[in-house]
């Protein structure tokens, strides 16, 4: 614990959150959301996630970080940037006549899997040689479907509750469709579209990656939740998902910062926690759909007609 209060990283996290909720105070945004966002996924949802793995061995080291690895990972995280800048233009240019929401939405799943997964993945196996190990833990699948039932339920209560996405299922018009048939549908989507996606590249790789690089799994937890909170900021400042934050269609620049760390970043450190201990893939994959499908599932009914 000492050690982990020490470690730089922590502090630069906890520096870069501070100045993301005074920016976000200037701006006249209630903070009551944020804060609690801080207290459940910064604290309550990560220790819940370490209780439900006590008694796992600890995990293995990852494959040692080679020479100039640094400098490929930096690489990548700048192309994704650039991706996410550009990803709009892309989809305009593939398909320019604003065409059937559902193809639009499969085109962009298949940009994702290729720039976050497939592009990386070649790209980490081609400088290793093989690919590289994250480092196993052996934990039993009761034991981690315990970890996604528990989480996943208490995640999608605290949706409810305070998000907005979740709360319009309750509304008449989605419970007199089939909801709960869209709900699942939605979730095995997000799993897939955000899930793979996203836990692939800030779990598996960079995460892992950076515990190589650091030697310290808090570094890599914190720094892989900072990239996780940052890489979000190009949809709210480009592509108006800032308007369902109640951020404006047109957020700047360092308001669709500040949120992003706020809330993508902090929820990233409970991926990340629970990556780090567990290793499996298959439960941060499916509590990140869970957690997905919750906000999406109404907006995903409407498109798909369900």
């Amino acid at each position: 614990m000492i050690a982990a209060l020490r470690n730089r990283s922590l502090w630069l996290f906890l520096a870069v959150y501070g100045l993301s909720i005074v920016t976000l105070a200037s701006q006249g945004l209630p903070l009551e959301e944020l804060l609690g966002v801080l207290v459940i996924f910064c604290v309550g949802l990560p220790a819940i996630a370490l209780l439900c793995c006590l008694g796992l061995p600890a995990p293995g080291k990852p494959t040692p970080a080679l020479r100039h690895e640094a400098w490929v990972v930096l690489g990548l995280l700048l192309g994704i940037s650039v991706f996410l800048a550009c990803k709009g233009n892309i989809l305009q240019a593939l398909l320019p006549d604003a065409p059937d929401p559902r193809l639009r939405n499969v085109t962009n799943a298949l940009l994702k899997l290729m720039a976050f997964v497939a592009v990386p993945a070649l790209i980490l196996r081609a400088m290793h040689g093989a690919w590289p190990s994250a480092g196993t833990v052996s934990a039993g699948r009761g034991r981690l479907l315990l970890c996604f039932l528990v989480l996943a339920v208490l995640a999608v209560t605290v949706q409810f509750l305070i998000g907005t996405g979740a709360k319009q299922l309750l509304q008449p018009q989605y419970q007199a469709r089939h909801w709960v048939a869209g709900t699942l549908l939605c979730f095995a989507w997000m799993s897939l579209e955000a899930g793979i996606v996203e836990e692939f590249f800030f779990r598996w790789l960079l995460q892992s990656r950076l515990a190589a690089l650091t030697g310290s799994q808090v570094s890599a937890v914190c720094l892989g939740a900072l990239a996780f909170g940052l890489a979000h900021a190009p949809g709210f400042l480009l592509r108006g998902a800032g308007a369902d934050e109640g951020l404006g269609a047109h957020p700047g620049v360092l308001l669709s910062l500040a949120y992003s760390v706020a809330m993508q970043g902090v929820m990233g450190l409970l991926f990340g926690v629970l990556w780090a201990r567990t290793r499996s893939f298959a439960l941060v994959v499916a509590l990140h759909g869970a957690i997905d499908a919750a906000a999406n599932a109404a907006g995903f009914m409407d498109i798909w007609g369900l």
